[in-house]
Parts: structure tokens; C-alpha cells; sequence
């Protein structure tokens, strides 16, 4: 019996891959919503709690628009408890 890396790799999830994600869709709500770009890069999300490093204009935008971006992520299967 032959074992190939590749079908092993397969097997596995890849380490930050649905953290990646989750930051992208993040980004993209944020960016549509307020109508600034905010980068994944600057978005972590933790246990459902996004903490965003952004100037505290756009924070406070987004704290104003927090039940339209709520709905938006709900869409797409991601629960927010906190934004920070």
C-alpha cells in the first residue's frame, strides 16, 4: 500500500484558512457598508467578538451601522457578539 503526501494534505484542514476567510468577509461588509476600505489585515475575530484597527471615526461609523452589518454577516453565517 502506497501512501502519497498529497492524499494525506488533502485530509487535512489548512491552519488559518477559515480565519482568513472569515476576516475577508469581514473587510468586504465593513468596506460596502461605510464606503471605506478597511483591509482583513486590519480585522481580528475573536470567539465572535471583531476588533477593528481603524481610526475612531470609522469606528464610530461602524458602531452606528452595527445592526446593518449584524444582518449582513448573518447572511453569510457569522455571529457577532461585540465590536471593538
Amino acid at each position: 500500500m502506497e501512501i502519497s503526501i498529497r492524499d494525506l494534505l488533502a485530509q487535512q484542514s489548512i491552519p488559518g484558512l477559515r480565519e482568513a476567510h472569515i476576516r475577508y468577509q469581514l473587510s468586504e461588509a465593513i468596506t460596502s457598508i461605510t464606503g471605506v476600505e478597511v483591509t482583513p489585515e486590519k480585522i481580528h475575530h475573536i470567539e465572535g467578538r471583531v476588533v477593528v484597527d481603524v481610526p475612531p471615526v470609522l469606528k464610530s461609523a461602524i458602531r452606528l451601522r452595527r445592526q446593518e452589518l449584524t444582518e449582513r454577516l448573518q447572511k453569510e453565517d457569522l455571529a457577532i457578539t461585540d465590536i471593538r
